[in-house]
């Protein structure tokens, strides 16, 4: 149920505040008043509900579903999904054509388990008050079956009829999960409950000291002043935004707007921000050209409303909507990665950053980087107005990064290395290549291995981290989401299986190794053949002018007198276009949508596309969703020259220590 939102006890004073923040740590989150808005988040060593005490069971679960969590299985994944669309089947069975055929788009239906159903036990029925008018899809029904089960609750609403005359009338639906949605309305508290700065403390960082420089950064934000943070990978630059946004919003409703080079960094910090801060009562949103429909809307009517304390975004998101933050703007602004604003000024959105921000009336600046060269470091005190500034210059010397690049049997190599004693992560760059991998190292070393990625669904993912950290799991292969809130002192080897995206993820990736102090080696597996899978998968994923050409082209083609009834994968299908998929093909629909060159609907006969006439050129280059692919793809290009030619004690260097200017204090 939603309530008013939590507050922070008010502070005394500034440093009084600080000090209770630093002096207690003992304080236990009281879970009975937190709910969570997503799954459960448990406690580390409780195991996860829904795989009660059984490691080895849960093992042969995780396995045995590995083809569907790879994506082979369409529907894998949609019981975490806060929204989709499906028709209702049964319809023409036990006299429902007269209640469907009164059904009108709008109409509210409810979904409820149907678990002594003689044909699936899985069944979930579609109501209309009394009334049944059918079933969602089996397939479907056997995803979302066990989290209502576990008291997810979902609605639907009737996007359209189809049918009627001499045809058999159908149902088009929009099915939501309510039990999600508090978390765009509001925190799921109790309203009389307090949250003291130790359990934010606590969910961000656990048991673990504030370090000193951490320490720092916090003063100089506490006292509001636009603030540098140069830190080196592993040393805690999150936590220095995240408490104070956390705090602020708790305690006083203050809004803290984060930005980040790309959208995949922006994706990752959003799912740990989630997990963390969510039970707090957060309203936490992610803002870039990556999200979906349902996801776009409640964002948007968020920024209309002001109901948002967080959001993660790329500065190509925020200037295209600058007038939508700047309706209810953000008190702090957090430019995370900000070397970027020296380095990217090809990049017109980080160009015009500044302006951008002064938009927003005079938000504080906190600026985070692990390379700050002379110039870089004047650049970003100059542009942003910084005030005071933090520089940890720690060498993690316990890390030595190994030459294996353009290993021919890399496979022999990691057997090799993960029989050693401690815990190793493999990080792939596709879901297939991760399962694949854990599979033949699950043959050679038992239930010690498992994989992840965003396919798998939470609740699995939840028990994977959990098994990992108690070391009952030693091995786990995994895409990029094994990233963020992943955070584990012990891993002594990480495996870099394929190439990187960008500098970023190499830092973080590579930085997971060794946190306790001591030794911990990251292997350099990579090598020049791996370029083309990475151009492959940027390449689909942010189609090109010349591509979003061949497809606006061709589809228009398909269309008839301009309407299109072909979903992404059907266009996709038809075509055959190199490194086109349905991503490519949904990725270009919104670009067009946006650009004013479509627009998509429902009617009678289901979903469509219809090409609106323009007059002149249309820019592309303008468009935010587009602009985001082209920084993914220009950043690879910077990151493989370095990644394939450097020599290892070069790459070294970039993991183990920040890059900071000479001749200035390292605090003031």
């Amino acid at each position: 149920m939603a309530t008013e939102k939590r507050r922070l006890p008010p502070p005394t004073s500034s440093e009084a505040a600080f000090d209770a923040l630093l002096a207690r740590f003992d304080a236990p989150l009281d879970e009975r008043l937190v709910a969570s808005v997503e799954e459960p988040v448990h406690a580390s060593g409780s195991p996860d509900p829904a795989f009660p005490g059984d490691p080895d069971a849960f093992f042969e679960h995780l396995f045995a579903n590995a083809d569907a969590y790879a994506d082979r299985d369409r529907y894998a994944t949609i019981g975490d999904a806060t929204e989709f669309r499906t028709k209702v089947v049964g319809v023409t069975f036990e006299g429902r054509q007269d209640s469907v055929a009164g059904m009108r788009p709008g109409a509210l239906l409810e979904l409820q388990r149907d678990p002594a159903n003689a044909h699936d036990p899985n069944a979930v029925g579609v109501w209309y008050g009394g009334l049944q008018l059918g079933f969602i899809k089996a397939d479907i029904a056997r995803r979302i079956a066990p989290k209502i089960d576990d008291g997810a609750r979902y609605a639907a609403e009737v996007l359209d009829l189809t049918g009627g005359g001499t045809r058999s009338y159908g149902i088009n639906i929009l099915v939501r999960r309510t039990d999600l949605e508090t978390a765009f309305e509001g925190p799921l508290v109790a309203a009389a409950a307090t949250v003291a700065r130790e359990d934010i403390v606590r969910a961000l960082i656990g048991d673990r000291p504030i370090r000193d420089s951490q320490r720092a950064v916090l003063e100089r934000i506490d006292a509001r002043k636009n603030t540098l943070a140069v830190l080196g990978t592993g040393r805690g630059k999150s936590f220095c935004f995240q408490y104070p946004a956390a705090a602020r919003a708790l305690e006083n409703g203050e809004r803290t707007l984060v930005l980040y080079p790309l959208r995949a960094l922006a994706n990752d910090q959003f799912d740990a921000l989630l997990r963390r801060l969510g039970p707090l009562g957060l309203r936490i949103f992610r803002a870039n050209g990556s999200i979906g429909p349902g996801e776009r809307s409640a964002l948007l009517a968020a920024l209309e409303s002001g109901a948002w304390d967080i959001i993660c975004a790329t500065p190509e998101f925020a200037q295209y909507h600058i007038e939508r933050f700047a309706a209810h703007p953000p008190g702090l602004v957090v430019i995370d990665e900000a070397h970027h604003l020296f380095e990217s000024t090809h990049r017109a959105a980080y160009t015009t950053l500044p302006a951008t921000i002064a938009r927003l009336g005079k938000p504080q600046i906190v600026a985070l980087t692990a390379t700050a060269d002379d110039e870089a470091f004047a650049h970003l005190r100059a542009t942003l107005g910084i005030e005071a500034w933090v520089i940890d210059p720690t060498v993690r010397a316990n890390l030595t990064v190994v030459e294996a690049r353009n290993t021919t049997n890399k496979r022999a190599y990691i057997e090799a290395r993960v029989r050693e004693p401690g815990k190793s992560i493999i990080y792939c760059n596709s879901r297939a290549a991760a399962t694949k991998e854990a599979e033949r190292l699950r043959g050679k070393l038992g239930n010690e291995v498992a994989f992840y990625h965003a396919g798998v669904p939470s609740a699995e993912r939840q028990e994977i981290e959990r098994l990992f950290r108690e070391g009952i799991a030693r091995v786990v292969v995994a895409t990029s989401a094994f990233g963020e809130g992943i955070d584990l002192p012990d891993v002594r080897h990480v495996f870099l299986y394929h190439l990187n995206f960008n500098f970023t993820e190499f830092n973080q990736q590579s930085g997971r190794a060794g946190r306790d102090e001591q030794p911990a080696e990251i292997h350099l597996l990579f090598g020049k053949a791996d370029r083309s899978l990475n151009d492959f998968i940027i390449d689909r994923q942010a189609p090109t002018l010349a591509t979003l050409r061949t497809l606006y082209r061709e589809m228009k083609k398909l269309a008839r007198d301009e309407i299109l009834r072909m979903t992404a994968g059907d266009v996709a299908d038809t075509l055959q276009l190199d490194r086109v998929d349905h991503t490519t093909v949904e990725t270009a629909m919104r670009i067009f949508e946006e650009a004013g060159l479509l627009v998509r609907g429902d009617d009678e006969e289901g979903r469509f596309v219809r090409f609106v006439p323009v007059e002149g050129k249309v820019d592309l280059g303008t468009n935010a969703r587009f602009a985001e692919g082209e920084a993914e793809r220009e950043d690879f290009s910077r990151f493989y020259e370095l990644a394939i030619n450097a020599q290892p004690e070069d790459l070294e260097r970039i993991i183990n220590r920040p890059i900071y200017p000479s001749n200035v204090p390292l605090i003031r």
